[in-house]
């Protein structure tokens, strides 16, 4: 398979799923751009996508020559170059955000002319329902990188490694630390949506900049040493007609042995695989993230028994094939 990669954003979910695709299977990666890049000896420049991975930058004619063509993500900085495809091409849909209005016209017209992949059941019923467009569920593909081995005893704390913006709700996780002990503070890194940032939490006076740590260099290296100290991951998603399934940050956090803290509006999903107190831990307001996070020690053995249980659900991303 050869992956096209037609969005903006540098960091991601989008970016990850790519990044898991092509390292999983070893497919190669392009962008598109104004021309097909090569090095003065005719072989492919090569440029850094993140985690490792490496991606050639074509020109639209020459793209749409490949055989065997994923689109893993689309926006509509490339909407003018989607429908010059082939009928065979495959594109991925993420979440109903990308289908919903007239905003995403040019992606609603190739619904029909493309293979539609859909990497949770709630967007694949959701397009069904809305639009009468078949569509191929196929779980996240998680790339099993090296790891630190470490034992969940002793790991500490809380972190969010989740975008900073308003479907992941980190003014509640910036309120928890308004009343959290010193110790037990949680560290905040991700992309930030400058206005979200701004309206919702600076002028709310949330202390992001105290907690807030910035983007992580996008390596598996960097990803590692973030999550390998920390004891629970905090990850408060809530997409409407989304929800219940899974993303990066959470199997991340499940392949690191981490505990999931979870938005309760997230289990409302149709797809939902998550259980409250069995393979993660869910909440509702500040409060119920403190009492988790203060409570830590003394819940040492029940923790130990969701991590396990919450590795099964990496299962399925581990084994699908693509």
């Amino acid at each position: 398979m050869n992956l096209i990669y037609m969005g903006k954003p540098a960091y991601g979910g989008w970016v990850s799923f790519t990044a898991h695709l092509s390292l999983k299977y070893n497919f190669k990666l392009y962008k598109i751009s104004k021309k097909t890049e090569k090095l003065k000896s005719g072989k492919p420049r090569m440029r850094a996508f993140g985690y490792g991975v490496m991606y050639q930058n074509l020109s639209i004619d020459d793209a749409k020559q490949l055989p065997n063509i994923i689109i893993t993500a689309i926006d509509k900085k490339y909407y003018e170059f989607l429908n010059q495809f082939n009928s065979n091409t495959k594109l991925v849909i993420h979440d109903p955000t990308e289908v919903k209005g007239k905003s995403c016209q040019p992606v609603l017209d190739v619904l029909g002319k493309y293979d539609i992949i859909t990497i949770r059941k709630s967007v694949k019923k959701y397009i069904m329902d809305k639009y009468g467009v078949k569509s191929k569920f196929k779980s996240h593909p998680f790339f099993e990188y090296t790891k630190t081995p470490v034992q969940i005893k002793d790991k500490k704390g809380g972190v969010s490694i989740s975008r900073i913006d308003f479907d992941k709700h980190t003014d509640i996780t910036l309120k928890a630390n308004q009343l959290l002990p010193p110790t037990e503070k949680i560290t905040i890194y991700g992309a930030a949506n400058d206005r979200y940032v701004y309206f919702n939490l600076r002028k709310n006076n949330l202390d992001f900049d105290k907690y807030y740590k910035g983007k992580f260099k996008k390596s598996f290296e960097e990803l590692d040493k973030i999550l390998t100290k920390k004891k629970f991951v905090v990850d408060l998603s809530a997409i409407k007609n989304d929800g219940g399934g899974s993303q990066y940050t959470f199997l991340e956090a499940i392949y690191q042995d981490c505990i999931l803290i979870l938005n309760k509006k997230w289990l409302s999903g149709s797809e939902n695989i998550f259980v409250d107190g069995i393979n993660c831990l869910v909440v509702e307001n500040p409060s119920d993230i403190v009492k988790i996070i203060t409570n830590a020690t003394k819940n040492s053995p029940k923790l130990k028994t969701i991590a396990k249980n919450a590795s099964k659900l990496l299962e399925p991303h581990v084994n699908v094939k693509w």
